[in-house]
């Protein structure tokens, strides 16, 4: 097996894959430049017969614009019969999303090549997860993949350590995944409904 660079990912869309299904609706709630919302996109629309749903979101106008840009130019369906894209923080994303969804995904900290300065927010991530709660199908699953190397990422999952430990385990399994000798590595949260 090939080492990789990014495992966090790489195991979170083998999750993603393995989970969804080509009728499912999904939640990217921090759209960035697109390359997660690209790859749920070829399982929930591209298929043949595929009726998925993709519902994204980002405060950013330049990482909505790149990301329409990017699945534009990579999925031969019209991607914007299926996917609706909002410009607004992944906290409010229960204003647009009326109906239970199979799986959320969140990418956390800023956009690459980007200012470092406009990143997700403890506060704000932690109330969308708790509306994510509210919104999930039964065998449902949130996906986070939180980036310790800066200072509001290393508050931020900290955060979530603490407040997913106090989540129902009649409920939910919570899965974290991280390199244990690696100083601030990203890592993985996979939260499914039970």
């Amino acid at each position: 097996m090939k080492s990789t660079k990014s495992p966090h990912l790489e195991y979170a869309k083998n999750y993603w894959k393995s989970f969804l299904d080509k009728s499912d609706i999904a939640i990217d709630a921090t759209l960035g430049n697109g390359f997660d919302t690209l790859y749920l996109a070829k399982i929930l629309i591209e298929p043949v017969n595929a009726t998925g749903r993709l519902f994204c979101f980002d405060i950013q106008k330049k990482a909505i614009n790149s990301a329409k840009l990017l699945l534009k130019e990579n999925l031969k369906k019209n991607p914007f019969k299926n996917i609706n894209i909002f410009n607004n923080s992944h906290e409010d994303f229960t204003k647009y999303v009326k109906t239970k969804v199979n799986l959320i995904v969140y990418n956390l900290g800023y956009l690459p090549k980007s200012d470092k300065k406009i990143t997700t927010k403890t506060k704000t991530t932690i109330s969308s997860i708790e509306s994510g709660f509210k919104i999930l199908a039964k065998k449902a699953a949130i996906s986070i993949i939180s980036y310790s190397g800066h200072i509001e990422g290393e508050k931020e999952e900290l955060a979530l350590l603490e407040y997913l430990k106090k989540i129902d385990r009649n409920e939910y399994s919570i899965l974290h995944l991280r390199w244990l000798n690696k100083q601030k590595a990203p890592s993985l949260f996979w939260i499914e409904k039970k």
